[in-house]
């Protein structure tokens, strides 16, 4: 199998492809080393191993150490009942620890391929690096693997299952792909599954993957073990990133068709909004002077405000005014009413002293020729005189006479007021009963 470009992988991961099948976790990596307390701790069912097992991992080592495990399990009768380093220092088997760094060389920041197998039926047990034994070794006739054990994956247990960590034993790297298969698998299956990283020859061997990958990564993780994604992915998956990046390409030339039109809306979009800025420009301008107006008006509306309640305050005074002269008018008309009766009143009298007038004059008439016996006292005044004219009493002065101007002279002061009775009185004394008088 062919490994993914870098480029394709990290397309694969900015598009976000999803794995849709479950196991596709054993594609992951777990890196440990980070503090003393990284590591792995899980206890697992180790029955379907006690006659003979085969453990394999590709194992990157990032930094030297004193003794790095990467693999031990413990039971409380051998704390090293197996113990693995990623530098053949205390590879062992049933606490018999055999010394394989003169055998081969670890170069930091390299992945290479690490087994360890043994069956009871041959008593032996065998160490591979990238698919080469380099070492063999019998083991106790008749001895199989403890139960009940606790695996430690980046450190050793010392002091007993789960316990006797420390700095020394520190695993300072990443493991990948580490099972545990229910027998010793031979050389040859070894060599082809160390071949390639990315391989998926273990899956060969399904039914006899007593402890998966994919199950250790979802053990219990201490300290700053971290999980990541490694540059291998399966053939699906790789169809499956082919598939998505088929569709990534066809979606991102529609994604280009979709930014040029974009693009051009855009400029429309530009253009419409450079016209509509300077409207709004242009409109801004006109609502200040707008605004300004608006104040202008506002300071006339309120002087004219102002002099509407002094207009309003000057017609009510006039009003009161009127009102007042209203009533003025309406006593004046009522005097002037009076008065135009009074007048007619005064004509009606006027009219009748016109006609008694007359009369009088009509009785004066008959007098005309009335000359006095004797002169005129000298106490009358001048205007007597016409008393003693001939004129006035015809030369004879009769009690009928006297009598016709004692009437008229009553009617005369009747109707002008006039008391003129008492200034003739002397002179009706010179007269008895109708005779003639003699003047005095």
């Amino acid at each position: 199998m062919k490994k993914v470009p870098v480029l394709m992988i990290v397309i694969f991961l900015l598009h976000s492809v999803t794995v849709e099948t479950t196991d596709e976790r054993r594609f992951n990596i777990l890196k440990f080393g980070q503090i003393m307390d990284d590591y792995v701790m899980f206890q697992h069912d180790m029955s379907q191993f006690e006659t003979g097992f085969t453990v394999c991992s590709w194992v990157r080592k990032l930094r030297n150490n004193q003794i790095p495990t990467w693999f031990s399990y413990a039971v409380r009768s051998e704390t090293e009942e197996i113990q693995i380093s990623d530098m053949g220092d205390r590879t062992r088997i049933f606490g018999d620890s055999t010394n394989l760094a003169s055998l081969y060389t670890v170069t930091p920041g390299t992945w290479f391929h690490n087994c360890l197998s043994w069956d009871s039926a041959t008593s032996t047990r065998d160490v591979y690096i990238d698919g080469v034994r380099v070492d063999s070794k019998a083991t106790p006739a008749g001895r199989t693997l403890i139960q009940g054990g606790t695996i430690v994956l980046g450190n050793e247990q010392d002091s007993g299952p789960g316990a006797g960590m420390d700095t020394a034993n520190m695993f300072w790297g990443e493991l990948y792909k580490l099972n545990i298969f229910t027998r010793k698998l031979s050389g040859s299956e070894i060599r082809e599954m160390s071949e390639d990283r990315c391989s998926e020859v273990e899956m060969k061997y399904e039914g006899e993957r007593g402890m998966k990958w994919e199950q250790i990564l979802g053990q219990t993780k201490y300290g700053n073990v971290t999980e990541s994604w490694s540059d291998c992915i399966s053939p699906a998956a790789f169809d499956k990133v082919l598939s998505d990046l088929q569709d990534y390409k066809e979606s991102l030339n529609r994604t280009l068709e979709e930014l040029g039109r974009t693009q051009w809306e855009k400029e429309v979009y530009q253009a419409d909004l450079q016209e509509i800025e300077e409207q709004l420009n242009s409109t801004t301008m006109e609502l200040e002077q707008a605004k300004s107006d608006l104040e202008n008006k506002e300071e006339q509306l309120n002087s004219t405000t102002l002099e509407l309640k002094q207009t309003k305050s000057d017609l009510e005074n006039k009003e009161e005014q009127l009102n007042s002269t209203y009533l003025e008018l309406e006593q004046t008309k009522s005097d002037l009413e009076n008065k135009a009766r009074e007048l007619n009143t005064t004509s009606q009298t006027l009219d009748l002293t016109q006609t008694e007038l007359v009369k009088i004059n009509a009785e004066l008439g008959k007098y005309a020729n009335f000359t006095p016996l004797c002169s005129p006292n000298t106490t009358v005044t001048s205007h007597w005189d016409l008393l003693y004219s001939e004129r006035f009493f015809g030369g004879v002065v009769t009690e009928e006479k006297l009598g016709v101007l004692r009437s008229s002279i009553q009617k005369l002061e009747y109707f002008v007021g006039v008391k003129v009775t008492d200034g003739i009185i002397n002179f009706f004394k010179i007269f008895h009963d109708g005779e003639e008088q003699q003047c005095p």
